[in-house]
C-alpha cells in the first residue's frame, strides 16, 4: 500500500484483506474490502473511486516472492464500485494521478505486474463530467467482463457489457437510463497502442447496431476510425429507441417498412477537436399499429443526416429532409436544417399538413394528463436563431404561412370549465403575425378576438409568454 501511494498523486486505502488458497485453487485469491482512492489537490478529498470488494487472483507461487519483486496478477474482479471521473474547466483531470516514472506502464515497483487473462466489473456506477465541454455521462448497473491474454503484445479480448446509460450535453438530456448491451471482440496491439473492433454487436434500448474499426491511443489524443449500421432494417428498430414510457411493449406491434441507421466516425479526438462523423437515418413508406389502439400511423418517411466535417463541435449540423406521416386521411409533412448546434442554433423549418389531435393518442401510447381533441392545420416556413428567440429580437425571426385550430378543447386546472376554441386562425408574414380569427367559449362566457401576436416561436419552443394586441 505504501508503494502504491508513493507512485500515485492520490491516497489509496482499504479496510481489510482476506487471502484464500482454496477458493480458486491452484490460484491464490486476495480480496480487499472497501477500497478507496481519494484525490489530492486540485480535487483534494474528492472520491475518485470506491470499491466494496476488489478481488485479485494470482498463482500461489507469487506469494513467496521477495518484497522487492512484483506479484503477477492473472485475474481481477471489481464488485459494487463507484467511479467519479472529472475534467475541470482548466482541462485538469482528477483521474490523471500517476506520477511520472521510467518504469513500464503495467508495473508498479515492488507491488504488482498485471498479466491479466480475465477481469470483471459487477453492479457498479461510472460517472464522467467534462466541465469545459459541458458533457455528463453516467453508467448505472454497469456490468462488464473480459477474457484474453492481456500480457501478450498482441491479443484478442472477448468482452460482454450491459448498463443503463444517461448522457447530457449542454444541459440537454439525450439518453436517460437507456439500456445498453455490447458484445465485442477487441484486437489489442500494445506495441502500436491500437484497439481494433473485430466482431461487435450493440443494442441501445432495443436498437441493434454492428460496428467495426479501430482506435489508436496517441500522446495527443485518440485516432478513431469506426463505421456502424443496423444489421436489420425493421421499422420496429425506430420504436425501440423511443422512451420506454411510450413504447414499453413492442412484442405485438405490427410494423411495415424499414428503418436504417448507418454512419462513420473518423479523425482525431482530443481537447481541441472531435472526430468527423456522418450519421444517416432513413425510413421509407413505413407504418406501425399498436394492438390495443384503433389507429394506424402509415406513409412514414424519414430522411435525416447528422454531420460534422471540421472536427469543431460547433460546426455539427442536422439536415432533416423529411419527417412525414399519415393518420387516417390526415397527412403531415416537415423538413428542417439546424446549424450551430452548440452555440446559437440556427433553425430553418417547413411544416405542412393536418393533424387530428385526438388521433395521436389513438395511434401511439402517449400518457397524457388531458385528452386532446381538435383539428390543427398548418403551412408554415420559419427561420430563426435561438438567441433571437430568447432575447425577443423579432427582426431575426422570419415566418410565413398560416395555421388554424378548430374545435380544440382544454379541460384542466387553468379554467373552472372546459375551454373550447371553436376557431383560431393565424397568418404569418416576415413583418407581422396576425390573429385573423379567434372564437372560444368557457362555461357561459364567449370570446371573440383579432389582432397581432408577438413571441409565438418563443411561446412554442422556449416557454416564453405569448404577447399581443387584440
Amino acid at each position: 500500500l505504501t508503494a502504491i501511494n508513493k507512485n500515485l498523486n492520490a491516497k489509496v486505502a482499504f479496510d481489510e484483506a482476506d487471502l484464500s488458497l482454496f477458493s480458486s485453487f491452484p490460484q491464490a485469491s486476495l480480496k480487499l474490502k472497501n477500497v478507496s482512492v481519494i484525490n489530492n489537490a486540485p480535487f483534494e478529498n474528492d472520491t475518485l473511486a470506491y470499491v466494496k470488494e476488489l478481488g485479485l487472483d494470482m498463482p500461489i507461487k507469487e506469494l513467496f516472492k521477495r518484497k522487492d519483486e512484483a506479484i503477477n496478477i492473472t485475474a481481477i474482479s471489481v464488485n459494487e464500485a463507484y467511479f467519479n471521473f472529472i475534467s475541470n474547466e482548466d482541462g485538469i483531470s482528477n483521474y490523471d494521478i500517476a506520477k511520472p516514472s521510467e518504469k513500464k506502464s503495467n508495473e508498479v515497483e515492488g507491488v504488482f505486474n498485471f498479466a491479466v487473462k480475465k477481469y470483471e466489473i459487477n453492479n457498479s456506477t461510472i460517472k464522467y463530467k467534462n466541465e469545459a465541454s459541458l458533457i455528463f455521462l453516467e453508467l448505472n448497473d454497469f456490468n462488464h467482463s473480459g477474457s484474453g491474454d492481456l500480457s501478450a503484445e498482441q491479443s484478442k479480448l472477448a468482452t460482454n457489457s450491459s448498463t443503463k446509460l444517461s448522457f447530457e450535453y449542454d444541459k440537454v438530456k439525450y439518453f436517460e437510463n437507456n439500456e445498453l448491451t455490447l458484445e465485442a471482440l477487441i484486437g489489442i496491439d500494445l506495441k502500436t497502442s491500437t484497439f481494433s473492433f473485430l466482431k461487435n454487436e450493440a443494442n441501445v434500448s432495443g436498437l441493434p447496431l454492428t460496428f467495426e474499426g479501430y482506435v489508436i491511443m496517441l500522446d495527443d489524443g485518440q485516432q478513431i476510425d469506426i463505421n456502424f449500421k443496423t444489421p436489420s432494417s425493421s421499422f420496429k428498430n425506430f420504436l425501440a429507441v423511443m422512451p420506454k414510457v411510450y413504447a414499453s411493449n413492442l412484442d405485438n406491434v405490427k410494423t411495415e417498412g424499414d428503418f436504417k441507421v448507418s454512419g462513420t466516425i473518423k479523425g482525431m479526438n482530443n481537447d481541441d477537436r472531435i472526430p468527423n462523423f456522418d450519421i444517416n437515418i432513413a425510413s421509407n413508406n413505413a407504418s406501425f399499429k399498436y394492438p390495443d389502439l384503433p389507429k394506424t400511423v402509415e406513409n412514414i418517411f424519414i430522411q435525416a443526416l447528422i454531420k460534422n466535417e471540421t472536427g469543431i463541435v460547433a460546426d455539427t449540423y442536422v439536415i432533416l429532409d423529411a419527417l412525414n406521416f399519415k393518420i387516417d386521411q390526415d397527412v403531415f409533412k416537415s423538413s428542417a436544417t439546424i446549424k450551430n448546434l452548440t452555440t446559437n442554433p440556427l433553425v430553418n423549418a417547413k411544416l405542412n399538413g393536418t393533424v387530428n389531435l385526438a388521433n395521436i393518442s389513438k395511434a401511439y401510447p402517449f400518457k397524457l394528463e388531458e385528452q386532446l381533441s381538435g383539428i390543427l392545420q398548418m403551412d408554415i416556413v420559419t427561420n430563426f436563431d435561438m438567441d433571437a428567440v430568447e432575447k425577443s429580437k423579432y427582426e431575426r425571426i422570419k415566418s410565413s404561412g398560416n395555421m388554424s385550430l378548430n374545435n380544440f378543447v382544454y379541460n384542466g386546472t387553468a379554467f373552472l370549465n372546459p375551454f373550447n376554441i371553436k376557431m383560431a386562425s393565424v397568418n404569418f408574414t416576415p413583418e407581422v403575425i396576425t390573429l385573423k380569427q379567434f372564437a372560444a367559449t368557457t362555461g357561459k362566457t364567449d370570446i371573440e378576438a383579432s389582432g397581432t401576436l408577438q413571441d409565438v416561436i418563443g411561446f412554442v419552443i422556449a416557454d416564453k409568454q405569448l404577447k399581443g394586441n387584440f
